[in-house]
């Protein structure tokens, strides 16, 4: 019998499995990615720690479980766990902050290269058979010269900012109330106000977690601040974002681009399909983070500190609380 048991809530790279099953751990993998059968399944199987992607884990799946010590989320944002619950009931979160930070900042980068060259609209124009849409192409551009914006000046923030300032020689602005001049240094000259921000920018990225203070916080008031073709990038999360505003100014002219990784709901609902059919969106599936390197050491980090705690020892990167 195996010493200890961590459930997975959605399949993990084999290199997690390789790591437990090496420190005598017993694997099981959910049969269906539903609550529901989550609860039943934990409380059948009854683990030492749960290891997630970005499925919620509730309060409800927490207190099913009597032997709980750790759970694990490949990954960086903490929004689908109920971490005052863990708290409460004295569990260890562990994660990979740093495990795909240049996935994502590469990413970013991406879809602001994409709004630049207005690719949506350039992609359809050309699979309608239209090879000559670059005769009448308008608000095109180099990024060298351009202003990013970046409201959140964290660790994914900072290396699209990198990648920016000194691959594409762009002006880099932000917001963060956490972050001091001396603090960040040359690499970005922080603003007073997120308005500010949102004002000079011609790319306005945002890199925040979903807290009481963040969610929904962004919609008509901040669009409406932007340059009329200034275009607005989110790879965070889309519960920052009022989703129907941001579509309806989309719609109307009010912000002329956006590139999305991520949506108020997801899988995407019927309340986001009217994105589908707009030319000035680009949109990918919340990927960003899935790149071989970051799945490979965000699996790697957090099965790591599963072990390490399950076994009374303290874990590398401990989740705390959100100050926001």
């Amino acid at each position: 019998m195996a010493k200890f048991k961590v459930y997975y809530t959605i399949e993990l790279n084999e290199v997690a499995t390789h790591i437990f099953e090496s420190n005598d751990f017993e694997v099981k993998l959910c049969s269906h990615n539903d609550e529901e059968t989550y609860v039943k399944e934990l409380a059948e199987f009854q683990p030492d720690a749960i290891m997630c992607r970005t499925e919620p884990i509730t309060a409800k799946m927490m207190d099913t479980c009597k032997n709980l010590k750790v759970i694990g989320k490949q990954g960086a944002g903490l929004d689908n766990i109920d971490m005052d619950h863990a708290h409460a009931k004295d569990i260890t979160v562990v994660y990979a902050p740093a495990g795909n930070a240049n996935a994502v900042a590469e990413h970013a980068v991406m879809l602001m290269l994409m709004c630049a060259k207005r690719f949506t609209y350039v992609d359809r124009q050309f699979r309608g058979g239209n090879f000559l849409v670059r005769m009448g192409m308008e608000h095109t551009y180099e990024l060298g010269g351009k202003t990013l914006g970046m409201i959140g000046c964290g660790r994914i923030s900072q290396l699209a900012m990198q990648k920016c300032k000194y691959g594409f020689g762009m002006n880099v602005i932000g917001y963060d109330p956490y972050l001091t001049q001396d603090k960040i240094g040359d690499l970005c000259e922080l603003k007073a106000t997120a308005k500010e921000v949102w004002e000079q920018a011609d790319f306005v990225s945002v890199h925040l977690p979903v807290v009481p203070s963040t969610e929904h916080s962004i919609g008509r008031e901040q669009f409406s601040w932007m340059k009329p073709t200034a275009s607005f990038i989110n790879c965070a999360r889309g519960a920052l974002i009022k989703e129907n505003e941001l579509v309806e100014c989309l719609k109307d002219g009010t912000l002329f681009q956006a590139g999305l990784d991520v949506f108020e709901h997801e899988p995407i609902q019927e309340s986001s399909r009217e994105l589908f059919d707009l030319d000035n969106v680009i949109m990918t599936p919340h990927m960003a983070a899935t790149t071989e390197q970051s799945v490979l050491n965000c699996c790697t980090s957090v099965a790591n500190d599963i072990v390490a705690v399950c076994n009374g020892q303290e874990p590398k990167v401990k989740a705390q609380k959100p100050k926001f």
